[in-house]
C-alpha cells in the first residue's frame, strides 16, 4: 500500500471516529431528556427546608425561559437570579413585571412562613417562589441554586448539562432571625472582591447577618473623614514589625502552605518613605457599594468599632485619646475629647450603615491603666462608681445612649455585661466555658447572639469530628426556659484572623462546617438529624469545589 493511501485511511478513520463521538454525545444528551426526570432529579438542601414534598417529575430550563417579579422590588431579585444563571446556561433569561413566566417571583399575604420564610413549587410547568418579604425570595432563589445541578454555580458555560429541578413543595421558616458570621479584615486584610465572594457563599446557605470587625489594635480598615489618620496610618504597616504576619510566614514555611503566606502584592501593599507596607482599607464608597450589593443577597452588615480596648490603632495615632497620652490601649474613657471621639467616628458609622445594630465591641479591656489615671479615678468619684468595671459599664451605657439617639441598637461582647449592661443591649457570647453569661444577660432581659468559642471560633484548628461536634452541640444551652429562649436571638461564626492572612486559608478554616451552622441556626432541632445532614453535606462538597471554594477535606 501506497504512502498516500496510508494517510487516505488514516485521515478517513479519524474523520469516522470524530463522527462517532459527535453522535454519541448528541445520543447521551438525548437520553437524558428521555429518562424519567425522578430519577436524575435530587433534593439535597442546606439547611434543611421545614417541609419538603417531592413529587413526579421536574421542570427543564431551557434556553427561552423567562423570569417575572409582581412588584416592583423584586426587580433587584429577579436580576439576581438572572446574574447566578447565565454563566453555566448561557440563556439571557428576559426579565419582567407580571405573573406569568417560566419563573415567577411573587410578594404575597397567603402565606404562614414569616418574613424570611418562603414558599417554593415547581413542576414541569414553571417555577413559583412566594414570600412575604423581599428576604424570604431571596432565600428562595437559594433554595431553587440548590434544585439545580451543581454546575450551575460554574462561572463558564456547561453545554451538556441538563438543567432539571425536581417537581417539589418546600414551604420554609428559619428558627433563628440572626444567622450570621463574622470577618476580621484587621489582622489581616480582604479585598472589597474577596469580601462579596464571602457574601455570595453566605446567601446560598440563608446566612442573614454579616459581622464586619473592621477596627482593633492590628489596624483600622474603615475610612473616617473627620480623622484621617486612621487610615493614612493605621491602614498599614510594616509585616516585619508584626507578630502575626511573621507567625503567618513562618507556618507557610514550615508547612509548605502557601495559604499562609502574608500577600504582599498589589492591592495588599503600598510603598512609603521606601518601604514596602501591607494593608488595605475600605473608603466609605467602597462600604455603600458592598452594603447594596449585600442588600441584594437579603444580608445585613453590623459594623464594629471596639472600645474602648483593642484600640492602638486609634490612641497611637492620637495620643490624646490615651490615658497620660501615652498612645496606648485602651481608650481614657475620663476624658471627655475621647468621648467625643467615639461618638464622632460612630456618627460616621451610623450615617454610612443603614442597618438597626451596630457592634461596640468591649471585649478583653486592660483596666490596668484606668488605675493609675486621674482623669478615669475622678470619672469614678464623679459618677458614684464602685470600681474600674463599673467606669466600663458607665461607658458602655453612655454610648448606647448615644446609639438610640441615633436610631440605633447596642451589641457588645459578654463583657459588657461585667458592671452592669441596660437591658436593650444586645451580649454577644463568645466564651464558651460560661453558660451562665447566657443566665445572666436572658435573666436580665437582654437578647443574646450565640457564637461560643467553643462551637464557633472558626479559626480554631479542626479534626476530623469538628463539623459533627458543632452539629450535635448544645450551642443553644439546655437550662433555658421558654421566656429565656425567646431572647435567643440567633446563631454566628466568628472568623478572626490572626492566622488567617489569605483568602485561601479563610476558606479553609470556614468551609465545609460553615454549613452545619448554617442549619443548626435555620432549622428547628426537632428535625436536625446529622445521619441525613452529612448524606447531604457530601453532596454539597462538589458545589463548593464548582465554586472554586477552598475547603478542609472532610477526612484528613
Amino acid at each position: 500500500m501506497s504512502e498516500s493511501i496510508c494517510i487516505f485511511a488514516l485521515e478517513k478513520l479519524t474523520f469516522l471516529f470524530l463522527c462517532s463521538m459527535k453522535t454519541l454525545k448528541a445520543l447521551l444528551v438525548s437520553l437524558v431528556f428521555m429518562m424519567p426526570h425522578s430519577l436524575l432529579a435530587e433534593v439535597n438542601i442546606i439547611p434543611q427546608p421545614t417541609r419538603v414534598t417531592e413529587k413526579t417529575g421536574s421542570f427543564v430550563l431551557k434556553p427561552n425561559a423567562t423570569i417575572a417579579y409582581n412588584s416592583k422590588s423584586l426587580q433587584p431579585a429577579a436580576e439576581y437570579l438572572r446574574e447566578k444563571l447565565k454563566p453555566a446556561t448561557g440563556y439571557e433569561l428576559p426579565i419582567g413585571k407580571g405573573k406569568k413566566a417560566d419563573i415567577v417571583l411573587s410578594l404575597t399575604t397567603q402565606t404562614e412562613t414569616g418574613a424570611e420564610g418562603y414558599k417554593l413549587t415547581s413542576s414541569e410547568k414553571g417555577i413559583l417562589i412566594e414570600a412575604a418579604d423581599y428576604r424570604g425570595i431571596i432565600h428562595g432563589i437559594a433554595t431553587l441554586r440548590q434544585l439545580l445541578p451543581y454546575q450551575i454555580e460554574k462561572a463558564t458555560l456547561q453545554p451538556y448539562v441538563t438543567w432539571m429541578v425536581p417537581a417539589v413543595e418546600i414551604e420554609d421558616t428559619p428558627n433563628f432571625e440572626w444567622r450570621g458570621m463574622m470577618l476580621d479584615p484587621v489582622r489581616h486584610f480582604f479585598t472589597l472582591e474577596e469580601t462579596k465572594r464571602f457574601l455570595d457563599i453566605m446567601a446560598l446557605y440563608k446566612f442573614s447577618k454579616f459581622h464586619w470587625h473592621l477596627v482593633d489594635s492590628q489596624g483600622w480598615r474603615l475610612e473616617i473623614k473627620k480623622y484621617p489618620l486612621l487610615t493614612d496610618n493605621s491602614g498599614y504597616r510594616d509585616p516585619e514589625g508584626e507578630h502575626w504576619d511573621r507567625r503567618c510566614n513562618e507556618i507557610a514555611k514550615n508547612d509548605n502552605n502557601p495559604r499562609m503566606i502574608v500577600p504582599m502584592t498589589g492591592e495588599f501593599t503600598r510603598m512609603k518613605n521606601g518601604k514596602l507596607e501591607y494593608g488595605g482599607f475600605y473608603t466609605q464608597d467602597e462600604v455603600r457599594d458592598l452594603i447594596e450589593y449585600a442588600t441584594v443577597r437579603g444580608i445585613d452588615i453590623v459594623p464594629e468599632f471596639d472600645v474602648p480596648g483593642h484600640s492602638y490603632a486609634a490612641t497611637k495615632e492620637y495620643p490624646w485619646l490615651s490615658c497620660n497620652n501615652d498612645g496606648r490601649d485602651p481608650i481614657c474613657v475620663g476624658k471627655d475629647t475621647s468621648l467625643e471621639f467615639c461618638r464622632n467616628v460612630y456618627k460616621e458609622i451610623f450615617d454610612l450603615f443603614p442597618y438597626e445594630y451596630v457592634e461596640i465591641g468591649g471585649d478583653e479591656v486592660n483596666r490596668s491603666a484606668w488605675k493609675k489615671c486621674a482623669d478615669c479615678q475622678k470619672r469614678i468619684q464623679d459618677q458614684g462608681l464602685k470600681d474600674e468595671a463599673e467606669l466600663q459599664s458607665w461607658f458602655t451605657c453612655t454610648m448606647e445612649k448615644y446609639f438610640n439617639e441615633n436610631g440605633k441598637k447596642l451589641i457588645g461582647w459578654d463583657e459588657i455585661l461585667e458592671g452592669g449592661v441596660s437591658k436593650s443591649a444586645t451580649v454577644n457570647w463568645w466564651r464558651g466555658d460560661h453558660t451562665d453569661v447566657v443566665q445572666r444577660s436572658t435573666s436580665g432581659g437582654n437578647e443574646v447572639i450565640l457564637c461560643p468559642f467553643t462551637f464557633c471560633y472558626f479559626d480554631y484548628n479542626q479534626d476530623n469530628n469538628t463539623i459533627q461536634k458543632l452539629y450535635t452541640g448544645d450551642i443553644v444551652p439546655t437550662d433555658l426556659s421558654a421566656e429565656q429562649m425567646k431572647l435567643i436571638k440567633g446563631m454566628q461564626g466568628n472568623i478572626w484572623c490572626e492566622r488567617i492572612p489569605t483568602e485561601a486559608q479563610m476558606q479553609y478554616m470556614v468551609f465545609p462546617r460553615a454549613l452545619a451552622l448554617a442549619e443548626k441556626a435555620w432549622t428547628k432541632n426537632t428535625q436536625q438529624n446529622w445521619d441525613g445532614f452529612y448524606s447531604r453535606l457530601q453532596k454539597h462538597i462538589q458545589r463548593l469545589n464548582t465554586m472554586g471554594v477552598e475547603q478542609r477535606p472532610l477526612v484528613e
